[in-house]
């Protein structure tokens, strides 16, 4: 018993393909079940399921040059993708109209009933049931839910629009040849809206030029139609808000250049007045130090305006400064601070600003391929991150660069001006009025150049976006091959089958093998018996005495399997060496319904057809039922005797067997263990083992009684009988913990009602 109860803290399971193929099998049902209820919904879903039609359209950029940022990529996604114009589409088109229906017929094409169906955004369409009564009379009624809300000729709701609840729609000509009943439900326009929005898909090349968008649509002509005219409301967009940009430009470089023009005319008048009244000229060195100022002077304003330009893209950085609302990207001003021309000839910007464009093209690839959240697009996301504060820390620096060179070009003027001062009055009105001259000059020239371009830009900017393919109407659907979706989720109910039944077999933890009884207990296997049918357990106890007696299947001789086994556990009692001699056996179990009574009774039998002189013993005190299986008196019994109230001649009783003799239970007693446990008891079995050749005592299950523990420490073993696929394993090696610390031995385990897997395999020799 040691050695049993250590082995229990160090076994560890192994995985026996055998038994979960063989309970995978056994459960074929199971398979079975999940499978018919995963497939059929499945199949039933995909007769149901609309086809679906994918339309496309194909816009190009053609003016871009060079690769687009990917800021600007995602700005027209989302402009595209926008609720604006997703609103406006879906109210032009009517997308609100769902489960369309002639006489409760699913209509996919709502052409064959609508030769026009729209709605309005303000107000919006009233969300319900709508349904159109046609009747043979020429007239057609109009409700929503339950309440009527017109009655027309049908000859006008064909040739007229019929405005109601925010839908305008038309019906088709055929409709007025027919009678019946048209429904359909009107979604509120925000559901339509989403919905637009979540058959969309915007894909760009690698180069950002051209732009792909699809739309995903049960009828194929309202998915081309309705991409069609969503990629033109965005064109006209598009276009328009860069007429607009070009115009307000031009009007503002033309405002400016006016007042260089006054500017311009004024400083020209005052030179040649003073010239008209000054007739004295200005000497070289004079001249000299105003060409050095008006040098100075072109510099410090281009410098200056240089700096101010790129500390108002830094600003934009700042939110505590900048004004986010201009819904300028951030992504994009970084692009266009690395893009200046004061950076021309910087190397650390110029090699950062080729990284950005990589890094930008990498992105914009990613995202034509997976979703913004995934892990590629995060790491490469933060690389243009980082990348970006680089461009930020060089534009800093070459800021603090660029004061310092205004400064010193004011130190040298601010000398020069000096020098002037020295000069005589009129001198230095002179060249005062000159240099004024020049610079008015320049700053013309410069906003005349600035106006020609912007004239320029706002000539050719409608020819910037343009639809290279408009879209058609699909000729096939996407959706595929229904019969192979149908193998598949077959397939896959297939699966999930097999895996529930290998689960289960994984859970269960019942003793069905040979391997489960090393596995689980740790003990030798005295015999295997094969099922019988003895599979009334919840019966009383005289049914299921006359079941068991009706099992004996060893008193014949009959060369059965099952007699055949029972000769077997015989041998392995009477001669293993793994036990010592044994003239006196427990046999127990965990619970009722195991067969431990029909194990001791053909056990008995099989040992006095071996001319052994047996005994039987019923030490079920409680419920005893072998004076039921051979016909002989319960009392006196073995109760009897212990209270000595009968002599052991009484109570021994001869039975059909030859060389077998039974001791019933004998009389219901309050304190049976008790008397189990009694010297009168340990002196009876020490008498009856000396007149017999073999003693075996039946006993209580384990849970209900601890009776067979008791005797354990009286007889020479303890043989244990478990229930094939019925007894768990986890318990009957808790239960046989009871024996732990008392002075039993444990001889070995019989497994009853197993398997034709388990039992001998010889036993198949009996099936000729």
């Amino acid at each position: 018993m040691e050695d049993f109860f250590s082995e229990q803290t160090q076994q560890t399971e192994s995985f026996d393909i055998k038994r979960y193929l063989f309970g995978i099998l056994k459960r074929w049902w199971l398979v079975l079940v999940i499978t018919l209820v995963v497939t059929i919904p499945w199949i039933i879903h995909l007769k149901g399921q609309p086809p679906v039609y994918l339309a496309e359209v194909w816009v190009s950029f053609d003016n871009m040059t060079g690769d687009v940022p990917a800021s600007l990529l995602e700005s027209r996604r989302r402009k595209l993708q926008s609720r604006t114009f997703a609103a406006t589409v879906s109210a032009k088109l009517g997308l609100c109209i769902q489960d369309l229906k002639w006489d409760n017929t699913t209509i996919f094409d709502r052409d064959r009933i609508f030769s026009a169906f729209y709605s309005r955004e303000t107000p919006e369409p009233i969300p319900g049931y709508y349904n159109i009564n046609v009747y043979p009379n020429g007239y057609c009624a109009i409700y929503h839910d339950a309440v009527r809300l017109d009655t027309v000729r049908t000859i006008s709701a064909v040739l007229d629009t019929i405005h109601l609840n925010g839908l305008s729609f038309s019906l088709t000509p055929e409709i007025n040849k027919q009678h019946g009943t048209i429904s359909f439900y009107i979604q509120g326009l925000e559901s339509s809206v989403k919905s637009l929005i979540a058959r969309e898909n915007v894909i760009f090349d690698q180069t950002g030029s051209l732009m792909r968008v699809t739309l995903k649509d049960a009828n194929p002509n309202m998915a081309s139609e309705t991409l069609n005219m969503l990629t033109e409301i965005f064109l006209s967009e598009i276009l328009e808000m860069q007429r607009e940009n070009e115009s307000y430009n031009r009007k503002s470089i033309e405002d400016k250049l006016i007042l260089a023009e006054k500017e311009l005319t004024r400083s020209d008048y005052l030179l040649k007045s003073f010239r008209n009244n000054h007739l004295r000229g200005i000497n070289q060195e004079t001249q000299d130090i105003v060409e050095r100022l008006n040098r100075i002077e072109p510099q410090t304003r281009q410098i200056n305006n240089n700096k101010n330009e790129l500390e108002l893209l830094l600003s934009r950085l700042d939110p505590e400064v900048s004004d986010f609302n201009d819904g300028v990207s951030a992504h994009y001003i970084y692009r266009e601070i690395a893009s200046l021309g004061i950076f021309e000839q910087s190397s650390a910007m110029t090699i950062a600003r080729q990284e950005l464009d990589d890094l930008d093209r990498n992105r914009a690839n990613l995202l034509g391929r997976l979703p913004e959240h995934n892990n590629a697009v995060r790491e490469v996301t933060e690389d243009i991150t980082i990348l970006e504060m680089t461009i930020s820390q060089i534009a800093t620096e070459k800021v603090r660069e660029m004061e310092k060179d205004i400064s010193e070009l004011e130190e040298n003027a601010e000398r020069l001006q000096k020098e002037l001062k020295l000069l005589p009055e009129e001198e230095m009105k002179l060249t005062q009025l000159s240099r004024q001259r020049r610079a008015n000059e320049e700053i013309h020239q410069l906003y005349l150049r600035y106006h020609k371009e912007a004239e320029l830009a706002e000539a050719v900017a409608p020819s910037n976006v343009s639809i290279i393919d408009d879209a058609i109407p699909p000729s096939a659907p996407i959706t595929g091959d229904k019969k192979r979706k149908a193998l598949i989720g077959l397939f896959i109910g297939f699966m999930l089958g097999i895996s529930s039944a290998f689960l289960w077999e994984m859970a269960d933890k019942s003793i069905r093998t040979r391997e489960d009884i090393n596995r689980y207990l740790k003990l030798p296997i005295l015999g295997s018996i094969p099922k019988v049918r003895f599979d009334t357990y919840e019966v009383q106890d005289s049914e299921k005495a006359k079941s068991v007696s009706s099992q004996i299947v060893t008193h014949d001789y009959s060369p059965t399997p099952v007699g055949e086994a029972y000769r077997v556990l015989r041998t392995n009692l009477l001669f293993s060496k793994q036990t010592d001699a044994i003239r006196s056996i427990v046999v127990g179990s965990m619970s009722p319904g195991e067969g431990k009574s029909f194990t001791s009774t053909n056990l008995a039998i099989a040992l006095a057809q071996q001319k052994s002189n047996t005994l039987l013993i019923d030490a079920d005190l409680r419920r005893g039922v072998l004076h039921n299986t051979f016909n002989c008196p319960k009392k006196p019994g073995l109760t009897n005797y212990l209270t000595g109230v009968a002599p052991l001649s009484s109570v021994l009783n001869e039975t059909y067997i030859p060389n077998l003799s039974l001791i019933t239970c004998g009389s219901m007693i309050p304190n049976p263990s008790e008397i189990l446990g009694s010297l009168r008891m340990q002196k009876f079995i020490e008498g009856i083992t000396k007149r017999f050749d073999f003693v075996i005592f039946d006993t209580p299950p384990l849970n209900a009684a601890t009776d067979a523990v008791v005797l354990g420490t009286l007889v020479d073993g303890v043989a244990i009988v478990v229930r094939s696929g019925i007894s768990n394993g986890d318990v009957v090696r808790r239960r046989l913990e009871m024996f732990q610390n008392v002075q039993a031995k444990i001889v070995g385990v019989i497994l009853n009602g197993a398997g034709a897997e388990v039992a001998h395999e010889g036993y198949s020799y009996y099936r000729y």
